[in-house]
């Protein structure tokens, strides 16, 4: 750690309320497990685990050289950590594991591809070599293998023998150091004589690397991922970085003062589109280098707000300036890092932040580095997404299993006196729990079905509208100009269209699955009351909480539609004659649409409704177990051993799980 990682702690107020209720909660849990059977106590103490194993997700992405490896190195308190200054696009998808359990003493973790997914870049480019096969871009074709050639070539001679052995195999390690890090997720400059051979030198095959850390000043557990962005050579990297995206809870995305998003590459600007504006922070870093800091910022900002509007994002995002020299300066304790104009920029905003008759201190210039407040806003993005998720869903279910302490507790009772009241219509138990639950899982299945099939309608008429403009638009321009010069049409419009049709879909599940939920705990809420009567006094079973629709990341990833340079004009010069032209985009862009389409289906929309499914599904069979144990109680009569835990409490069971009940409704309320 650097010798004032105590600055780290800045911004921990902002998690506060979040851990001090997770601590209440605990507590709750602890005070329910005492009166609780067996089976409640194991389903409690899955619940405590939940929260303490609770691990916010943060992705850092942005523009080569923008910064991203040095901000995280600077949240990890480790300047440096991870390589920042190595040929970008060979670099990998990096994960620092904070403050998250581990298995033994593994510190470092790094995975190759997998034989299938080294055989697909080899031998079809990857995901440029897909999109360069659709367009028909036979030249690009032959560069791209041309490249992919001398690649490979290298990673052979580098690791000999060992090459076909390690694919799919993943190495790891009970230490780590800048060392081997590098010798997995960059290459360097080969021609370098400062380089130490050893790096890279499984960066090629290397998919992901992971490593694991302490760090006391967080209170919370992180995963920070470093990503090499969406602009790499082959575009290899691209799913990786959606798949880190998809998980996360934040996206910071890194930016140099110098270009900020004037210059910002169009597929990162595609990706965070689709992001809701809370889950998005724009960290403009560098600002050390510029010539007018004080000035030039809120023109920055300006033109940062112009170019969200234009994509549609929205501009209440939060943007932060700042200098990851200046945070190193002041974790390190070292101010001589800093160059000459490093020093009079930082000089300009000491004055500028009204600290000029304040002598110079470490604190300050940590404060003007901008790390403060991106660790704020983290934090707050974090609390306020998946920390009070967590606790509602944590809530919930304490609460519904106290419910279910109270009716297993009335049973005991009822078994040891006048015994279970049945008035279920003339069945049995069993056929009447069974009933319910085979009805519900029905409706579920049905359900995800509908959705599935409505979105994927609006899906293809979104595909179909669009490649009817775009075929019409094109005719309309050769009617107008013949064959001369370029046409192009952006798939802007279809990624709204298919937004739309997303967002609809989450709006429709949402309501539907709701829905379904409220009438299930209705039912089931029915057959306790019919189990015990009126000896159950106020007593409710609350539906499961409908899951969270995620971003439609999919949407944003690259087509070969984006690609409109030279590819294009190469495409157009190949087609002669209108209906060659027509027919031919028609084709092309019909399957590019398809591909979004796909990937939303794949990745997103199934995963979706298997949580749908899921969540009635655990509901169902947890409240079936202890429906089924209240009727085995019946049955055992006055001598059954008691259902729930042999320690007596101090105060009735009654009425300490009235207390928590009353509780756990006040704190979600």
């Amino acid at each position: 750690m650097a010798r004032n990682d105590h600055l780290l702690s800045v911004g921990n107020e902002a998690l506060t309320p979040m851990t001090s209720a997770m601590a209440s909660l605990s507590t709750q849990i602890d005070q329910l497990t005492e009166v609780a059977d067996a089976r409640s106590s194991a389903r409690l103490a899955t619940l405590k685990t939940r929260m303490e194993n609770f691990t916010a997700s943060v992705t850092l992405v942005g523009q080569v050289k923008a910064g991203k490896s040095s901000i995280v190195n600077i949240l990890a308190g480790r300047p440096a950590l991870l390589p920042s200054d190595v040929n970008p696009w060979t670099s990998v998808v990096t994960t620092l594991n904070i403050n998250t359990r581990t298995e033994g003493d593994k510190k470092a973790k790094f995975t190759f591809f997998e034989q299938e997914e080294w055989d697909n870049l080899m031998v079809g480019g990857g995901r440029l070599g897909e999109l360069a096969n659709r367009a028909g871009a036979d030249d690009e074709m032959e560069d791209i293998r041309r490249q992919i050639g001398e690649m490979k070539a290298k990673s052979e001679s580098r690791l000999g023998q060992h090459f076909d052995l390690i694919l799919g195999q993943s190495h790891q390690y009970d230490y780590f150091d800048e060392e081997l890090i590098q010798r997995y997720v960059c290459l360097g400059d080969e021609d370098d004589p400062d380089i130490n051979p050893k790096t890279g030198r499984f960066a090629d095959v290397t998919k992901s690397a992971e490593l694991f850390m302490d760090i006391p000043q967080y209170p919370i557990s992180l995963k920070l991922c470093d990503t090499p962005g969406v602009n790499d050579t082959f575009m290899v990297r691209e799913q990786i970085t959606l798949r880190s995206l998809r998980g996360s809870e934040v996206c910071v995305v890194v930016l140099a003062a110098s270009q900020a998003l004037t210059t910002m590459d169009m597929a990162l600007m595609r990706i965070i589109a689709q992001f809701e504006n809370r889950q998005i922070i724009l960290f403009v870093n560098r600002i050390d280098e510029l010539a007018d800091p004080v000035n030039q910022v809120p023109e920055i900002r300006d033109r940062i707000q112009d170019t969200l509007k234009q994509n549609n994002i929205d501009t209440n995002t939060s943007v932060v300036f700042g200098s990851a020299l200046w945070a190193e300066a002041a974790l390190t304790g070292n101010p001589d890092i800093l160059n000459e104009d490093s020093r009079e920029a930082l000089n300009t905003f000491y004055l500028a932040a009204g600290f000029g008759d304040q002598a110079p201190s470490l604190d300050k210039i940590w404060a003007l580095s901008g790390l403060p407040d991106l660790l704020l806003t983290m934090n707050e993005r974090i609390a306020e997404g998946a920390g009070n998720r967590l606790l509602d869903r944590v809530r919930h279910r304490a609460r519904n299993i106290a419910s279910q302490i109270r009716a297993t507790a009335v049973a005991k009772k009822l078994s040891d006196g006048q015994g279970v009241v049945r008035d279920l219509d003339g069945v049995s138990p069993e056929e009447a729990i069974a009933k319910v639950t085979e009805e519900y899982e029905k409706k579920a299945a049905a359900l995800t079905t509908s959705l599935r099939d409505k979105v994927l309608e609006r899906l293809k008429s979104a595909e179909d509208n669009f490649v009817k403009r775009a075929t019409d638009s094109l005719i309309a321009h050769l009617e107008k100009n013949g064959e001369q010069g370029t046409w192009q049409y952006a798939p802007a419009g279809l990624r709204t269209l298919q937004k739309a049709a997303y967002f609809s879909f989450a709006r429709s599940m949402r309501k539907e699955a709701g829905a379904l939920y409220n009438t299930a705990a209705s039912d089931v809420e029915a057959l306790y009351q019919k189990l015990l009567g009126n000896h159950l006094g106020e007593f409710s079973i609350e539906a499961p909480i409908v899951p969270r629709v995620p971003p439609p990341l999919g949407i944003g990833r690259t087509i070969a539609l984006d690609l409109q340079s030279t590819w294009w004009r190469r495409w157009w010069q190949r087609r002669k004659g209108f209906e060659a032209y027509a027919a031919d985009y028609t084709r092309l862009i019909a399957s590019e649409a398809n591909s979004i389409t796909k990937d939303i289906e794949e990745n997103q929309i199934a995963a979706v409704l298997e949580n749908v499914r899921a969540g009635l599904s655990d509901f169902l069979r947890e409240q079936k177990e202890t429906l089924l144990n209240i009727s085995a109680s019946a049955e055992k009569g006055p001598n059954h051993a008691a259902l729930t835990a042999d320690a007596t409490p101090k105060k009735s069971r009654d009425d300490i799980l009235g207390d928590i009940l009353k509780d756990l409704s006040n704190e979600a309320a």
